[in-house]
């Protein structure tokens, strides 16, 4: 394959970021500041000089953290929490327009952004900011970049969607012209950055309640790599066809890699996946240029880190940077992240929701497993739209593990349309050959798998709802 990218002829639409005083300290308040990108947020803007303040239903350990740093936390969301000093008020896509707070604050006339915009105001602060895009691998590929500039001793300001371990958090603000940051492609949100770097890991169907086909993300897609710096790069899977068609929009240099392709500039030769974790060599251009350990598994990850290596290197990090940089790596939060074990069982929460992101992990769970040991899946569908979607493809990767407990679909910011549920999605995967059993009530579940399993077997549960509570029913 040629990795060649012609600079195309035409600009990206200027989408209007959002501007506000430069002077002055500002007061921006947050609609649902317990939120774990609307938390990070509110601390970079601390971090800023801004006077921060915010509502939530209700509370929690990031809340009380907050408040350690001097933001004003409301208990709960009223009218009278929006007063005439706020500069700006900052609101997610989940809160509804009756919202009291975002009324309030229409009335009176104070500017309202969305978290993408905003999101995109704090990395205009930054020279060198980093956007990593895709529809799956982003919170797993940011930590990795970060964990690498970390050791380079770059020092970046990171806002990534789960808890890294390394920093404690899902944010960290610094004083660097670095910026390392996901960018989500709901709603075409990462459109609001415009960074310096940006990563593509892969562009397949999702969010199918907002792009009716695969023709619009692949276009949204397009419109991000368009959106990289001039000056700056694009780093994309050479593996995932939609995305090496995204970046033929970039007006910046393309750097490609591949697990698959040895011709690409970066690729990791000999792979070796073991119990301990995953070896391979780094080659940039056909030259080994460093031995990689990760102790996250999965082919998956081998490509997260190979887009993290070398967004990395551009960045001026050197090859002993990215291998010490993933080696430090342990996984985030929520991404097959070992919560203990049950009589010698390994307990397992993944935060996969797609049927791509289950094909991995289960993968990655299978590479792991004791010969003869079985996988025991507890499957949380995410939203009635994607379950609708993907019923098909559900159906086909499930049938890896080998028993699947499936609960009731959760809505997050849908309403029920009455025409699929958990149990109808059971009855669908047992008459396709999916070894399913249809629980809804978390104890019971725990309670089935405490009689089922046995030593060598893997208990994983799966879901970017609150599925990972069956867990705290087994692990004490």
């Amino acid at each position: 394959m040629l990795y060649f990218i012609p600079v195309p002829t035409y600009s990206l639409i200027d989408k209007g970021a959002f501007q506000m005083k430069q002077t002055g300290k500002e007061h921006i308040h947050f609609i649902g500041i317990g939120g774990s990108s609307m938390s990070g947020l509110a601390e970079l803007a601390v971090k800023q000089g801004c006077f921060v303040s915010g509502s939530d239903r209700t509370d929690s350990e990031k809340l009380r953290h907050l408040r350690e740093k001097g933001i004003r936390i409301y208990p709960s969301q009223s009218s009278d929490n929006i007063t005439d000093d706020i500069d700006l008020v900052v609101y997610t896509l989940a809160v509804p327009d009756s919202n009291p707070e975002l009324a309030e604050a229409r009335r009176r006339k104070i500017p309202v952004v969305e978290r993408g915009v905003y999101l995109g105001r704090i990395a205009a602060h930054y020279k060198y900011s980093v956007a990593v895009a895709g529809t799956h691998g982003k919170t797993s590929t940011t930590s990795m970049l970060s964990s690498i500039a970390l050791c380079a001793g770059i020092n970046p300001s990171i806002h990534i969607g789960g808890v890294f371990p390394r920093i404690g958090s899902n944010v960290l603000a610094s004083n660097s012209d670095y910026f390392i940051t996901e960018a989500c492609e709901y709603h075409e949100n990462f459109l609001n950055l415009h960074p310096y770097g940006g990563i593509i890991l892969n562009v397949e169907a999702e969010h199918l309640d907002y792009y009716k086909n695969l023709e619009q993300i692949q276009t949204a897609f397009s419109k991000f790599a368009a959106s990289c710096s001039e000056e700056g790069f694009l780093v994309v899977c050479a593996d995932n066809p939609s995305a090496r068609k995204a970046a033929a929009a970039a007006k910046c240099p393309v750097t490609f890699y591949s697990t698959q392709d040895a011709s690409a500039p970066y690729y990791a030769a000999d792979v070796r996946h073991a119990e301990a974790g995953t070896t391979y060599t780094l080659c940039e251009n056909g030259t080994p240029i460093g031995d990689v350990f990760l102790h996250v598994p999965g082919i998956h990850n081998v490509s997260n880190s190979l887009a993290a290596a070398a967004a990395a290197i551009r960045l001026g990090c050197s090859a002993q940077d990215v291998a010490s940089g993933l080696d430090a790596f342990y996984g985030t939060g929520r991404r097959f992240e070992k919560k203990g074990t049950y009589h010698g069982v390994p307990v397992i929460d993944d935060y996969a929701h797609h049927p791509t992101e289950i094909a991995a992990t289960l993968a990655a769970a299978r590479d792991i497993l004791a010969p003869g040991g079985k996988i025991f899946a507890v499957f949380q569908p995410h939203t009635y739209s994607r379950a609708s979607s993907f019923l098909e493809d559900f159906t086909k990767v499930l049938k890896k593990a080998d028993t699947v407990i499936v609960t009731e679909i959760y809505s997050a910011r849908e309403k029920d349309p009455g025409t699929i549920s958990g149990a109808s999605m059971t009855r669908h995967f047992q008459e396709n050959g999916v070894p399913a059993k249809y629980i809804p009530d978390f104890a019971e579940i725990a309670d089935y798998l405490k009689s089922c399993v046995k030593p060598g077997d893997l208990i994983i549960t799966l879901g970017a709802g609150d599925v990972n509570r069956v867990i705290e029913k087994i692990v004490s």
